[in-house]
């Protein structure tokens, strides 16, 4: 089965997931942001990825703000280095709903997995709506 991967790409550091071979959505790791395309590359060595999705940052109004140029400038990035399909999916509010999800295992301060739930939400709304 083609596995999906989700990103939540940050200034810095970015939360990556990934579908498993039933097709569930996993927190996979977290990299820096300027390693995000050579670790790209390396999961699409190792899996048969069907495609990338990308939290969009939409402003809470639905417009493009700085982050969400950011990401743009990165999928564009990825499409050409990676040769993959890359979607976009709008990601308000799923770091609110992540920093809810590490507050019940008591890991709110761990930013980083923050980062990997969120990309797994995105990952998941996307599945959902598709």
């Amino acid at each position: 089965m083609k596995r999906w991967i989700g990103l939540d790409i940050g200034r810095k550091w970015s939360g990556i997931a990934m579908t498993d071979g039933l097709g569930i959505v996993e927190p996979k790791k977290t990299v820096q942001t300027k390693n995000l395309i050579e670790e790209l590359r390396k999961l699409k060595d190792e899996y048969e990825i069907q495609g990338l999705v990308l939290g969009f940052p939409l402003t809470t109004k639905g417009k493009i703000g700085q982050r969400a140029k950011m990401v743009q400038k990165i999928k564009e990035k990825i499409q050409s280095e990676v040769v993959l399909p890359v979607h976009l999916q709008d990601e308000r509010f799923t770091t609110k709903e992540a920093m809810k999800i590490a507050s019940k295992m008591k890991k709110v301060k761990d930013k980083r997995l923050i980062d990997r739930i969120s990309a797994t939400l995105i990952l998941r709304g996307f599945l959902a709506e598709n």
